[in-house]
């Protein structure tokens, strides 16, 4: 994960510092094919989610304590699915604790459960693995 917020620091940097319209995300996804042609994930579409992953959290530490523990599918859908920080934080944190797959992190924030949450006593504990298990 700190490979692809280096990355995305990386684009970020260099955006700042050329023109625009030289294309640093193509330039750069076609240089990384070139030198690690095994490696996936390097393409245009996911340069362009690490230059958002970057931007959307500044700081390493950040991304190093708790983004670092989900899944790269994870982040890209806190990244396309929320604007405000303080949600992703929430979710992320949420996702963790509770052990989310990608698909009950994408239906939990389309169903607002941050805006729920606190509202009613939960009868769900967290879980190791994923989802919950029911109290008696």
């Amino acid at each position: 994960m700190e490979l692809y917020w280096r990355l995305g620091r990386l684009i970020l940097d260099r955006q700042d510092a050329e023109t625009y319209g030289t294309k640093v995300i193509e330039r750069l996804a076609a240089d990384l094919r070139v030198a690690f042609p095994e490696m996936r994930r390097l393409g245009r579409r996911n340069l362009h989610y690490m230059r958002s992953f970057a931007e959307a959290w500044p700081d390493v530490e950040v991304v190093q304590r708790l983004i670092a523990q989900l899944p790269w599918g994870h982040n890209v859908e806190l990244l396309s699915a929320l604007d405000a920080p303080s949600d992703r934080v929430w979710y992320a944190d949420q996702a963790i604790t509770y052990g989310w797959s990608r698909n009950v992190l994408a239906a939990q924030i389309m169903w607002k459960l941050h805006l729920r949450s606190g509202a009613a006593p939960s009868t769900c504990r967290p879980r190791r693995r994923s989802g919950c298990w029911r109290t008696r």
